[in-house]
């Protein structure tokens, strides 16, 4: 049996929990919360942004006005949340998994941390898929793999967070492929691919939902070891292809780094009450079967993790590869088919 020291200690440690968030709530009402995003203006992570800042402002009571900051694939968004006042008043909204590519590869302007943010909680995981074009010869993986030519990928960058993922794909395949980059978003990619310019594109399975089908692009397999939702009829890569052991351990270590999704993080050092408070409201909001309603709607998902998890996650993203390891995935994803 507990003693009555301890007893009295635990029941002091609620009381002490609880007056902090009443002391939060009341220091969010009519405040005005910045919540930055890595998205342009009517895209996958704006229209995430704004539902979320809805029902936000309802849960808390203060103003949530949204800002959008899609430069440098989300760096400076994240920039702009790092340097703000730490109160609680700054939240971001952006792509976990390009925070730890970009600083897992050494990308300019990387300042921070990913091991030493403030989470608040995930807001949709990914998984990645690729896709073929309506003009394409490729019918599957395997047929891309058993190609005699190279077949070719697009993207916008070396480290974009799909073109990284494309080069690991061929490498752990033995596909042979050519990486064609300076894309300047995904406008032109659909284009180039829909022309039979380029053979293949890496993107998530929302973005694939979203303009796939209407534009007469396959997915041809999903990159994770269970089959995306919105596409049950496209094999796995790793039903598609044998593997080699490690092979198989470089694609479920970056398939882990993509289902870090969408992320909200705070600006580091913000009041513990403060982060706890927003982290109970979005656990309530995220799991809301309508928001989640609201969210199929714009053939978006959302499947919240905690805080907890998302920094779980983070770690093994971060500390898996040992140095050797990392310097061989940055010659495959830098220099291996350029």
């Amino acid at each position: 049996m507990r003693s009555l020291g301890a007893v009295a200690a635990i029941i002091l440690g609620l009381i002490s929990s609880a007056r902090a968030q009443e002391d939060a709530a009341a220091f969010y009402q009519n405040k005005q919360i910045q919540f930055f995003t890595m998205g342009s203006p009517g895209g996958g992570y704006d229209a995430y942004t704004r539902a979320i800042a809805t029902w936000l402002e309802r849960a808390t009571g203060a103003h949530v006005v949204t800002v959008n900051e899609p430069a440098a694939g989300g760096l400076v968004a994240m920039n702009r949340m790092l340097i703000a006042k730490p109160d609680g008043l700054s939240l971001l909204l952006t792509g976990g998994e390009s925070l730890a590519i970009n600083a897992l590869m050494g990308e300019p302007g990387v300042n921070y941390d990913p091991l030493a943010q403030t989470w608040l909680a995930r807001v949709s995981a990914e998984n990645k898929v690729a896709l073929v074009g309506p003009k394409s010869p490729y019918k599957s993986l395997a047929d891309m793999v058993a190609s005699d030519r190279p077949v070719i990928w697009a993207g916008s960058g070396k480290v974009d967070g799909n073109t990284d993922f494309q080069s690991l794909l061929a490498y752990a395949t033995g596909m042979k492929a050519r990486m064609i980059i300076g894309y300047k978003g995904t406008g032109g990619m659909n284009v180039a691919l829909q022309n039979g310019e380029i053979d293949g594109r890496v993107v998530s399975d929302e973005s694939a939902a979203l303009y796939g089908p209407s534009s007469g692009m396959r997915v041809v397999t999903t990159l994770a070891r269970k089959r995306a939702e919105q596409f049950p009829d496209a094999p796995t890569v790793f039903e598609d292809v044998k593997l080699s052991p490690d092979a198989a351990r470089i694609l479920d270590w970056r398939a882990g780094i993509a289902s870090l999704g969408r992320v909200i993080a705070m600006t580091p050092g913000a009041p513990r009450e403060r982060a706890d408070f927003l982290r109970a409201k979005l656990k309530v909001i995220l799991n809301d079967r309508d928001f989640i309603a609201e969210m199929r709607k714009m053939n978006l998902t959302a499947t919240y993790a905690s805080a907890d998890e998302v920094a779980e996650m983070m770690s093994r993203a971060m500390k898996t590869l040992d140095a050797k390891g990392l310097a061989e995935i940055k010659t495959i994803v830098i220099d291996r088919y350029y």
